[in-house]
């Protein structure tokens, strides 16, 4: 099985795809916040302070100017016209407020304070903080966002597999009752194994489908077994018929030969017959004594059965017999195969010879006819596929009941153009 197109794989896919975009999603917005939450905090925090330190400066005249107001942030109170040494220029240009600035590969947050006076002067105050440490810190927490992702990611896949596993259970349990049901065996129903959910349906379903199949089965026997029975009487009554006929010592030549005609005819029907009941039951009938049948006298039997319709038009047959041939199978079934074959091979060739060819494991039958265009060659075997339907009066079955019965005995049938116009259909037996 195809893992990507399982449902278990598709579940743990799913399962996986989703915690990964959780986890992206957690990581970037704490990230975000964290980053949100520390620089407005320790902004405020310094604001205050200075907030605080200016107010009291401003009502306390005894205080200095120009002092270092802490020494745990770089706090400075200065004047416009004294400004801090230690200050850069541009920050009398700031607003009042915070900021975060880069100065010599270094990060700052600065708090500016500017509406306070002194002594009737404008006093600014200034609190700077070294916030590089901190932006160098996310660092190490995309390290463990990382580790954590991974974490999250194996508990997912154990989570994902645990979860299939129970989600499809009953569908695994349904698989092994199917697997347990055999064509020889009663069929058993299945929906009783199942509770009322969606795999109870499919049971349900399923048992139904079952049940059709197996009246249409048991009705496709019982046909078989009623054909098979009503056709070998009648044929059974001719046959005994055309023999006492030919008993008649007073019979006339001609007469006879329409006798032999009658009487081959009721013997091609008799295995048509029983070939095509072995094709319904998709059975082999072999003899017990593994009798073997002659396929080259098979082949001047069927041929002389169509000397009347040879006799209407310019077509020879040639049989070359290169090796003595036998074939482990039924006389009727070998009989229905090369009728058809060579059958076939008079009937689309208006003027030539139709040559059949016996070798050691194989039949060939060569005819000088219409042919075919090497599109329409694997469309031979086709049911109700026909050569030239407009003037062809047959049903196209022929070739499809060869192919059934090669398949059915392990033969192999090919056919394709040979040096004339015509066709070569090759019979290969193991």
């Amino acid at each position: 099985m195809n893992f990507r197109s399982s449902i278990k794989s598709r579940i743990i896919i799913a399962f996986l795809a989703f915690s990964t975009l959780l986890t992206i999603l957690f990581a970037i917005s704490s990230l975000s916040i964290r980053q949100y939450l520390q620089n407005d905090l320790i902004a405020q925090t310094i604001q205050e302070d200075l907030d605080a330190y200016m107010l009291k400066l401003s009502s306390d005249p005894d205080l200095v100017e120009n002092e270092q107001v802490s020494t745990t942030f770089e706090a400075f109170i200065t004047t416009p016209s004294k400004f801090h040494t230690n200050l850069p220029l541009h920050y009398g240009d700031l607003e009042e407020g915070t900021h975060v600035l880069s100065e010599a590969g270094k990060t700052y947050i600065v708090a500016v304070n500017k509406r306070h006076q002194l002594n009737n002067q404008p006093v600014w105050g200034f609190v700077r903080n070294d916030i590089t440490h901190i932006d160098s810190n996310p660092q190490t927490l995309f390290i463990a966002f990382a580790v954590m992702f991974l974490v999250f990611l194996l508990l997912a896949y154990i989570l994902a597999n645990y979860v299939s596993a129970k989600a499809l259970k009953p569908l695994s349990k349904l698989a092994a009752k199917l697997e347990k049901q055999h064509a020889d065996t009663h069929l058993e129903p299945l929906a009783g194994y199942f509770h009322d959910d969606e795999v109870g349906q499919v049971a349900k379903a399923l048992d139904a489908y079952a049940q059709k199949l197996t009246d249409y089965v048991i009705r496709d026997k019982e046909f078989n077994a009623d054909v098979s029975h009503e056709l070998r009487t009648p044929l059974t009554v001719i046959k005994s018929t055309v023999e006492l006929i030919k008993s008649n010592p007073k019979i006339s030549a001609k007469e006879l030969d329409r006798i032999n005609r009658i009487e081959r005819a009721t013997k091609q029907s008799t295995e048509l017959t029983e070939t095509l009941l072995l094709l319904a039951r998709e059975e082999r009938k072999e003899h017990p004594g593994h009798e073997r049948t002659q396929p080259g006298q098979i082949i001047r039997t069927i041929i002389e059965g169509f000397e009347p319709t040879l006799k209407l038009k310019p077509v020879k047959t040639k049989i070359t017999e290169n090796d003595w041939l036998q074939v482990k199978a039924p006389e009727s079934v070998v009989s229905v195969v090369l009728s058809n074959l060579i059958g076939n091979a008079i009937k689309y060739t208006t003027e030539g010879t139709v040559h059949v060819i016996i070798n050691k494991d194989s039949i060939t039958v060569e005819d000088e006819g219409i042919g075919v265009t090497e599109s329409e060659l694997p469309k031979l075997f086709d049911r109700h596929y026909r050569v030239g339907k407009s003037n062809s009066k047959g049903s196209g079955l022929g070739l499809a009941i060869v192919k059934r019965l090669c398949d059915l005995y392990n033969w192999n049938i090919e056919i394709k153009q040979n040096n004339t116009t015509g066709l070569s259909a090759t019979l290969t037996f193991n």
